[in-house]
């Protein structure tokens, strides 16, 4: 199903997230289960046509974005892990492949993927840990594999994929844009594809730290298509606000203790979530996000945009 994206419903995407709005900043952005129409177009519009897909862990089916100055940029990528990568994690308990869970993050910071390897590149390095998903049963990731929170070094680099049909890319867990990084592995060849332009957006600003917002394409549709007046805000990993203090006071209530009262959805109020929704729902029904179900079991009222 393909369907427009404007810049201004980012915007609300953010605020129906409770995200930090940037200003003044560049920020990237995952949209898992949503591919660029036109996958040659990375230049930075107003609007662009994207069109859902499903991740099957074998091609790159999602997109990565950049949103500076009123403007976005798209580039087709992962935000799941590879297969093969999967199927030897699965022999060590899920160990040594992740999936990242959808949130907001703000620590992608300029640096070296790989540093000291043949495959050393200029990329964009995680510094904190966060909420991760780890299977040990089957291919994929859902709501009965374990959460951890580490920091699994889910870097955000180059996919080493040469385009959206491409049956492999080279990652465990990290973000990867489709193309090829300049690294000594290569010699003399350059970069190339999508990942060229992203990364030579970002490494031309003085900016060193990019916040990072991955969610999926269905959330972009349901911003696309909600009338004013009935969007429903969801709080979920890097949500911030008011509305995140009467969750924690909600949990705390309950018996799940989310930590300081602060606003901020961090480790401890997504660790409370989970617990609750487990307790509440049952071990396959946690997803982490405060939706309509898990709010009104807590008694909280979610605003509407």
């Amino acid at each position: 199903m393909a369907f427009k994206l404007l810049e201004a419903q980012l915007r609300r995407l953010w605020e129906a997230n409770c995200f930090q709005v940037p200003v003044d900043q560049m920020v990237f952005f995952g949209l898992r289960g949503c591919l660029p129409l036109d996958d040659a177009d990375h230049e930075f519009r107003m609007e662009h046509h994207v069109d859902l897909t499903e991740p099957d862990y074998t091609h790159p089916r999602c997109t990565l974005g950049q949103w500076y100055q009123g403007k976005v940029a798209l580039f087709p990528g992962s935000t799941v892990p590879h297969r093969k990568y999967i199927e030897k994690a699965i022999a060590k308990n899920g160990v040594g492949t992740n999936q990242m869970m959808l949130g907001y993050y703000k620590d992608y910071s300029k640096g070296r993927h790989k540093e000291g390897g043949p495959t050393e590149h200029e990329a964009f390095v995680q510094t904190e840990g966060r909420p991760i998903r780890r299977t040990s049963d089957d291919f994929d990731y859902d709501e009965d594999d374990r959460v951890e929170f580490s920091n699994p070094y889910d870097n955000l680099h180059a996919a080493w994929s040469m385009s959206v049909h491409d049956s492999d890319f080279g990652s465990a867990g990290c973000q990867v844009v489709v193309g090829y990084p300049q690294c000594p592995k290569r010699g003399e060849n350059g970069e190339a594809g999508p990942w060229k332009s992203f990364r030579q957006n970002a490494y031309r600003l003085t900016q060193d730290s990019f916040p990072y917002a991955l969610l999926t394409g269905r959330d972009v549709l349901r911003v696309t298509q909600a009338a004013p007046g009935t969007l429903t805000v969801r709080l979920r990993y890097g949500s911030q606000g008011p509305v995140v203090m009467q969750l924690q006071e909600a949990l705390k209530k309950a018996g799940f203790s989310a930590g300081e009262i602060d606003g901020d959805f961090g480790k401890q109020t997504a660790a409370a979530v989970l617990a609750y929704q487990t307790a509440k729902f049952g071990p396959h029904w946690d997803d982490g996000v405060v939706g309509p179900m898990t709010a009104e079991a807590l008694g909280l009222s979610l605003p509407k945009l």
